[in-house]
């Protein structure tokens, strides 16, 4: 992957290599801000008065412009270092906890749409607050363990 020519303009280039990682921390930002906002929902520590759908569709279009942000640019900042990065365990755990952050997201959604009266609930259920602290949990580690990448090279 660092022979693609896209990887060597991307490594020589000091710019576009601090743009990309730009772009990520923004784009961090904007996903892990809106889902967290959800998940103090989920918690009850945020916003009891909003709907949970009513706010989790307010949110989404941050959460994608977050997540198109993210992925390129995480591919972007990853293909210069591959052959070293790809063997760092600290992103081995990052991309285990997204996928378990994944899991988690399916999760929640799934529960939700079988209980749609939980929208408008300023408690939720025992389900909802473990789906919000998992997710929080989970977000946190991924974000933990991808700065610490940079560190461990």
């Amino acid at each position: 992957m660092a022979a693609l020519p896209v990887s060597q303009l991307i490594g020589e280039s000091l710019n576009l290599f601090t743009a990309l990682d730009v772009i990520h921390v923004v784009g961090v930002l904007l996903l892990a801000g809106s889902i967290a906002v959800v998940d103090l929902r989920l918690l009850g520590f945020a916003f009891p008065e909003v709907g949970l759908a009513t706010l989790q569709k307010q949110v989404l279009p941050i959460t994608i412009l977050g997540a198109v942000l993210v992925f390129p640019s995480g591919i972007g900042l990853f293909l210069p270092q591959a052959a070293r990065i790809w063997v760092n365990p600290l992103l081995q755990a990052k991309l285990l906890l997204l996928i378990l952050a994944a899991l988690n997201i399916g999760y929640w959604h799934y529960n939700f749409s079988r209980h749609a009266q939980w929208s408008s609930a300023p408690v939720l259920p025992w389900q909802a607050r473990f789906a919000g602290a998992s997710s929080l949990l989970l977000w946190t580690g991924t974000l933990i363990a991808g700065r610490l990448i940079a560190f461990y090279i």
